[in-house]
């Protein structure tokens, strides 16, 4: 709150002396301190740390900040805590970043059209290879994902859930997954994450091991096949809207769900510290029932 999280990594590594320590500590990786580390040496001018291998010693400059600090980091950490709880009861006002990491066009759309709903809530895309430490280092609160992000630190709420289904032409009728064997199945990459395709790939060839299955990136390519019933397209009942009300004309495309395939899930995860602001920010969006972790 009112100390930098510069400073707050400067004095934790120095207590502790090992950067996988200070990780633990501070509940993020070592490239944010190692990072905050850099930005406060540059920003002072001289080395505050010499580094063996894993193990970090505070310079003579760095001792004698350290000693001269931390009466004032002691006493503004005491207010931090006081404060925070005098605020615990408040409805707290400020903003909350959350990030979302390829979604579907569908999902997206809800998210954003919801916005004006959610007060003090920003929106940014995030990459999935540094969502984790961004949330680690607080640049963000939390982010949307279909993947598993696992970490002691940071706490997961079922965000949405929906069905699979076949995205078929009008003229095909009471598709089952045994059919599977006279056309070839496709599923696209821009509407299952790579672990659900595993997934749905393992279930097709178990229950119709001559079936042909084809993995695309985007499925847009491959819809006059899918419309001329040359084909059939595995996908959310969402993105199978998306794409009948769209793409084409409606009376061209016809969709099926198949409860036999697991629900579809998107996560929403954030900071254990920021559950409750979290939950407050997002209560319009938020399914009745939670999924945490």
């Amino acid at each position: 709150m009112f100390i930098s999280s510069n400073l707050k990594c400067f004095i934790v590594l120095a207590r502790e002396k090992s950067l996988k320590k200070a990780s633990e500590i501070l509940f993020v990786t070592s490239s944010p301190i190692s990072r905050r580390i850099k930005i406060l040496e540059d920003e002072l001018g001289y080395k505050l740390f010499s580094r063996k291998d894993h193990d970090f010693t505070l310079t003579k400059k760095g001792h004698e900040l350290y000693e001269e600090i931390m009466p004032y980091y002691t006493r503004i950490s005491e207010m931090e805590v006081i404060y925070s709880k005098k605020r615990s009861g408040l409805n707290v006002k400020r903003s909350v970043m959350i990030g979302m990491e390829n979604l579907n066009p569908f999902l997206f759309n809800k998210i954003i059209n919801k916005k004006r709903k959610t007060a003090c809530v920003s929106w940014c895309s995030s990459d999935a290879s540094q969502s984790l430490e961004s949330l680690l280092a607080s640049e963000m609160q939390a982010v949307i994902t279909y993947r598993n992000i696992d970490h002691p630190g940071i706490a997961k709420m079922n965000f949405s859930s929906e069905s699979v289904c076949y995205l078929l032409s009008e003229e095909i009728e009471n598709y089952q997954l045994s059919d599977m064997k006279n056309l070839p199945i496709i599923i696209p990459k821009n509407a299952l994450h790579d672990d659900y395709i595993k997934i749905a790939h393992t279930r097709i060839l178990t229950v119709c091991p001559m079936a042909q299955v084809i993995i695309v990136d985007d499925i847009s390519n491959y819809l006059f096949l899918i419309r001329s019933g040359e084909a059939v397209g595995i996908m959310t009942e969402s993105m199978a809207l998306f794409y009948k009300n769209k793409h084409t004309m409606p009376t061209e495309l016809n969709y099926s769900v198949d409860h036999s395939f697991p629900a579809f899930k998107t996560y929403i995860y954030y900071l254990k510290e920021c559950e409750n602001v979290i939950k407050e920010k997002l209560e319009d969006m938020l399914p009745d029932e939670v999924d945490e972790k």
